[in-house]
Parts: C-alpha cells; sequence; structure tokens
C-alpha cells in the first residue's frame, strides 16, 4: 500500500495550489508543516537533498521517493 506525505509550509503559494487540489482528490495525503515541526525539515533534508518546497514523499512497499515541483505532484496524485 502507497502512503503520501506532503511537505510544505502555509506561506508557500506553490504548496497552497497543491493542498488546493487536494480537496478535489480522493487520495489520503498526510501534511507536515516544516515551519512547525523541525523534525519534518530535517527528513526532508535527509532524505530528499534540500528543503524546498512542496515535496511528495511516496512510500511503495520500502521504496522511497521524493517528489518536487507542485504541478508535477498534482498531476502525480491525479493519476492515483
Amino acid at each position: 500500500m502507497k502512503t503520501y506525505e506532503l511537505f510544505y509550509f502555509p506561506s508557500c503559494p506553490y504548496c497552497q495550489m497543491v493542498l488546493a487540489e487536494l480537496s478535489n482528490l480522493s487520495v489520503k495525503v498526510e501534511l507536515r508543516n516544516i515551519m512547525e515541526n523541525m523534525d519534518f525539515r530535517n527528513e526532508l533534508m535527509a532524505g530528499g537533498g534540500k528543503t524546498q518546497v512542496p515535496c511528495l514523499k511516496t512510500v511503495d512497499e520500502g521504496s522511497v521517493n521524493w517528489l518536487y515541483e507542485s504541478m508535477d505532484i498534482i498531476q502525480y496524485l491525479k493519476q492515483q
């Protein structure tokens, strides 16, 4: 089973685009605000290699992928 985590912060306009689209999709995505929780920021840096947001982390049977760019994230989630 795939799981999804969206790393974001509220004042980012690109994050807001992704968050707005999430309400139209039936995909469950855990939200991880990197401004409120430094552990989320550190996880993003360690796993994705940078603190750029938005970033969608997908975990599927032990395989972890990090997807950046708001339009790429939206397109990916629409296909799920």
